[in-house]
């Protein structure tokens, strides 16, 4: 009895099923892993907004941003056991305050790599480079986000800061935006021309932790 083969026709047809169920395979693993991911971002800066209120009711300020730091990332204690990192780039989250030596409110920006969350909220932030934050209950609505024309005190937008300042060899210096991290290319960073006079202590010099 001759064995019946395959047709060159069938072969193709099979091979392109299989490439295909492979494809959709890796996209629905891919979907999956950056869910994940931002899962783990939104966690993290769930935590760090925790930390940063119960700062805030202890001093009656939130910190300045070389507490902010994931490296070493003890700025918080006790409040937070350590500050994390994101889990792709291992840099700090972008942390942006009220510009003063006692900030009032805070944001902190994120960027969500899944494009289908339904939180996202596209191009906000310093550069539009982000699109999720969470911060204090008084902060501003970034300038994307707000829709009204004529918005709350409580929602009024505030300019996003454009300059961005650290200590370098302890003399506060500008220092570029790094689309990469997404940030300030060195933490920690400041919107103070002056650094509030953090560079006297050699402990704030500007370090690209990444690097």
């Amino acid at each position: 009895m001759k064995n019946k083969a395959f047709t060159l026709i069938e072969l193709l047809i099979a091979v392109s099923i299989i490439a295909l169920m492979v494809i959709t395979g890796f996209f629905l693993a891919k979907n999956q892993y950056l869910k994940g991911v931002d899962a783990r971002r939104k966690s993290d800066i769930h935590k760090i907004q925790e930390a940063l209120e119960e700062y805030e009711k202890d001093h009656d300020c939130y910190p300045l941003p070389q507490l902010m730091t994931c490296t070493p990332g003890t700025g918080l204690i006790p409040y937070i056991s350590k500050l994390p990192c994101d889990i792709s780039t291992n840099v700090s989250y972008f942390y942006d305050y009220q510009n003063s030596n006692c900030p009032k409110w805070y944001r902190i920006f994120i960027s969500l790599e899944n494009l289908s969350d339904k939180d996202l909220l596209a191009g906000i932030g310093p550069y539009e480079a982000f699109n999720f934050y969470l911060g204090s209950p008084n902060a501003p609505v970034p300038v994307s986000q707000v829709a009204s024309p004529t918005p709350s005190p409580s929602s009024t937008p505030s300019p996003e800061p454009d300059s961005f300042y650290g200590c370098l060899s302890g003399i506060c210096t500008p220092i570029s935006w790094d689309p990469a991290r997404p940030g300030p290319e060195c933490d920690p960073n400041y919107q103070n021309v002056d650094c509030y006079s953090q560079c006297v202590f050699p402990a704030n010099e500007c370090v690209d932790w990444n690097s």
